[in-house]
């Protein structure tokens, strides 16, 4: 990953992941390189359906780097998922976005390895597509062990592969549906709690979706040094997990911080809220 802006017409591929894109079927990736100034002849591609499609775009990105060393890839991770009003969904939902730019220029982290595991899971979050709201049948221990099994997997064999452990990282980053989940996942990993508190933002941000592990691991980059590794992990209902491994190259200059740009905030009142979410005009 770069430590450094990219000129758009330098970019040769370009992955949007987002559970909330406003169309069902139109490629919102075109658009959004096209305002950027992007090549019409970028690679690109729209990830969606699973609030593991933020890692699901870093890969892509990390294999297109890998297959040409000489691209760049540019990575967006923009979700505001929602429920119904009446739902206690809801009120642990968040809206965020993360950026990355893939390339082998400029590093701060190198990607050491990535694995992942998918398999049918029934009882868990969903949107039909005839709905803009996600459902949750709040079968909670059915859910939790789709949850706990997939991300394991998917570490274990990261782990594995790279010849690493968990007690390898200075930062581990995980799926925040809410903030017991990544302790419950990092118990069973035999992590440290403590590892998870740099990339943590469910507290302050809710659940974020496909963009819950970017904007996790941007945090995370934030608060480290070089050599310092830090693995991320990614969850989906249905279920999926992606883990990806890094190691820190150099110190990330860029500003603002994620923590500065949490901390820029504006409340509003309860009456803004429902407009918001379109309950009342």
């Amino acid at each position: 990953m770069s430590s450094v802006p990219v000129a758009s017409d330098k970019i040769t591929r370009f992955a949007l992941a987002s559970t909330s894109a406003p169309y069902i079927e139109k490629l919102l990736s075109g658009t959004v390189t096209t305002n950027l100034g992007v090549p019409s002849k970028a690679f690109v591609s729209d990830h969606t359906t699973s609030s593991r499609a933020g890692t699901e775009a870093i890969i892509t990105a990390v294999e297109h780097v890998k297959a040409c060393p000489t691209g760049c890839a540019v990575v967006a991770a923009a979700d505001a998922p929602k429920a119904s009003m009446w739902s206690p969904l809801e009120h642990g939902l968040g809206a965020g976005a993360a950026g990355f730019v893939v390339s082998n220029e400029n590093l701060i982290a190198e990607v050491e390895g990535h694995s992942s595991c998918a398999y049918e899971h029934f009882g868990e979050r969903f949107r039909p597509d005839d709905d803009d709201l996600i459902h949750d049948l709040e079968v909670r221990k059915f859910a939790q062990s789709s949850l706990i099994g997939a991300t394991t997997e998917a570490v274990s064999t990261l782990m594995s592969e790279i010849g690493a452990s968990p007690d390898s990282y200075r930062s581990v980053v995980i799926q925040q549906p809410d903030a017991r989940a990544p302790a419950a996942i990092a118990r069973k990993l035999g992590a440290g709690e403590e590892l998870l508190a740099s990339g943590s933002v469910v507290a302050e941000v809710g659940d974020l979706g496909a963009a819950s592990v970017p904007v996790g691991l941007a945090a995370a980059l934030d608060a480290s040094k070089v050599d310092d590794r830090i693995l991320a992990v990614s969850y989906g209902s249905g279920a999926a997990s992606d883990a990806i491994s890094l190691r820190v190259v150099a110190d990330r200059k860029s500003a603002p911080s994620v923590r500065s740009e949490i901390d820029r905030k504006e409340y509003i009142d309860y009456i803004q809220y429902l407009k918001l979410k379109g309950a009342i005009r």
